[in-house]
């Protein structure tokens, strides 16, 4: 007699339900130009960047975007989009945008339906990374999961939701933080690798890359050396664009209230962001999580380096939690003050940082349902 299949708990369904919903609502409810604020156009952008890249190859970082991308789209909406700018971005992450952006060309898809179409994709992607980030946070308490769906969630949902690719990156490196937790070391190497190439604000995940790096090394050498060569192979993708577009940053306002050129100023911030960080960091490297600890300052140093200021570039202040859940067994978990020590670290590095009256984790859906943008 066959067996039946087990029924999925309650809190399968209810989480299943919920990514149904706000997959249904973003369909629903998306601007014409694909976001859910009607103000979002990065993801427009990186569509016309997508196909420069193809038909242009590296031109896209030496030119900018006015000039590299004319004439590529007959739809306006592709138009305009901070000119003065080149990609600043590696090449697979703007290859993400292609398909897309081809079909609009091709006529496949009017425009309309291509730019949701696109949002529909970072929100899938969005939902994914948090899934994974609740299956690696689960076994670790309530404390774990309580930041999770506080700060990650809506932190993912938000940025996938108005077109951010940054939540592809979360993504990717959660999944090598679940390799790692396996004991698939090699695989993580790769995954990390990959990571890397997709957005450059994955050097948060730099501490996991040799924590990997060094546990495929003790597996295997022969696996460690195959899976860092194709890890190099990757990573020099990413390289080649960054020293494609030297110097050519300066045509992004330095905005970011944290950015290191306000040091020289004499703003406070900077200095407070740097004090937390140290502070943190030297609080887990206390109880002997050194990798969840140098995923803070790496944290530090993106958000240091990131001259922009838009609250999807929070996400890299998560990660150390995420990491925190992969560095021991659920046998031998985190105390529950470690945990308040690396969600502390997400909430509030985000306000020194990002200045939202509700952090930018949650203020993204005050200004949907306001109908602005703050």
């Amino acid at each position: 007699m066959a067996r039946s299949l087990p029924r999925p708990s309650r809190g399968t369904a209810l989480v299943a339900l919920l990514v149904l919903g706000l997959l249904g609502a973003q369909a629903l409810l998306a601007s014409p130009g694909g976001d859910l604020s009607s103000h979002y156009t990065d993801h427009l952008r990186h569509m016309a960047e997508s196909q420069a890249l193809v038909e242009r190859g590296f031109a896209i970082y030496r030119q900018p975007y006015g000039e590299a991308a004319r004439g590529l789209f007959p739809c306006p909406e592709h138009e305009g989009l901070f000119p003065d700018r080149t990609a600043p971005y590696p090449p697979l992450g703007m290859l993400l945008h292609w398909p897309p952006g081809w079909l609009e060309r091709a006529g496949y898809l009017a425009p309309t339906t291509a730019h949701r179409l696109m949002t529909l994709q970072w929100l899938a992607v969005a939902l994914a990374a948090g899934l994974l980030g609740l299956v690696l946070l689960r076994p670790h308490g309530r404390w774990a999961l309580a930041g999770g769906a506080l700060l990650l969630w809506p932190g993912l949902v938000g940025s996938g939701a108005n077109g951010f690719y940054d939540v592809a990156y979360v993504l990717v490196g959660t999944a090598a933080l679940l390799a790692l937790r396996e004991q698939r070391p090699a695989t993580a190497v790769v995954l990390l690798g990959l990571c890397a190439a997709v957005h450059f604000r994955a050097l948060v995940f730099a501490p996991v890359g040799l924590w990997a790096l060094l546990a495929a090394w003790r597996a295997g050498r022969g696996r460690a050396l195959a899976s860092g060569a194709v890890a190099v192979g990757l990573v020099l993708t990413a390289a080649a664009s960054a020293a494609a577009l030297s110097g050519t940053l300066e045509t992004i306002p330095a905005d970011n209230p944290v950015h290191f050129s306000h040091l020289l100023r004499g703003k406070s911030s900077p200095p407070a962001f740097i004090l937390l960080a140290l502070g943190v960091a030297g609080y887990l490297v206390r109880y002997r999580y050194v990798w969840s600890a140098l995923s803070v300052l790496a944290g530090a140093m993106v958000a240091l380096m990131d001259r922009s200021h838009g609250y999807w570039h929070v996400l890299p202040l998560v990660v150390p939690a995420l990491v925190l859940a992969a560095e021991r067994p659920a046998s031998a978990p985190p105390a529950p003050r470690l945990w308040w020590a690396a969600w502390g670290w997400a909430l509030v590095g985000a306000l020194v940082s990002f200045r939202y009256p509700l952090t930018p984790y949650w203020q993204w859906l005050v200004d949907v349902m306001r109908g602005r943008v703050a």
